[in-house]
């Protein structure tokens, strides 16, 4: 469990650190409370251990597309992580609008 803990925090620093191109256009905290493109949101936090679909369960990562969480569940799930190993995003994703967006965008994401 450790090392599939590991391996997903990796993947997921190495996409950032491969993925400047988004980070540069996309302010995460941004000061005026717009909500940045939560796609862009979705793949530079999220798709490297839920996968683009939201189907990857990469390190044992929740599958997405059969969740059934609700948007208060999703909203803190995002910001203080998870039991099963997820990371909190509070720290990185702290504009109250991207975080809705985002939650918004990860329902898209179900059947």
């Amino acid at each position: 469990m450790v090392l599939n803990n590991t391996l997903c925090i990796s993947l997921f620093l190495l996409l950032i650190a491969c993925n400047t191109d988004n980070q540069s256009t996309i302010d995460t905290n941004s000061k005026d409370n717009t909500p940045s493109n939560p796609k862009a949101l979705y793949a530079i936090h999220c798709d490297a251990c839920h996968g683009v679909d939201g189907k990857a369960g990469v390190s044992g990562a929740a599958n997405l597309s059969i969740s059934k969480l609700s948007d208060k569940e999703i909203e803190n799930t995002i910001l203080n992580g998870n039991e099963k190993g997820m990371m909190p995003f509070k720290d990185m994703i702290t504009n109250p609008k991207d975080i809705k967006s985002l939650v918004d965008y990860v329902k898209t994401l179900r059947k």
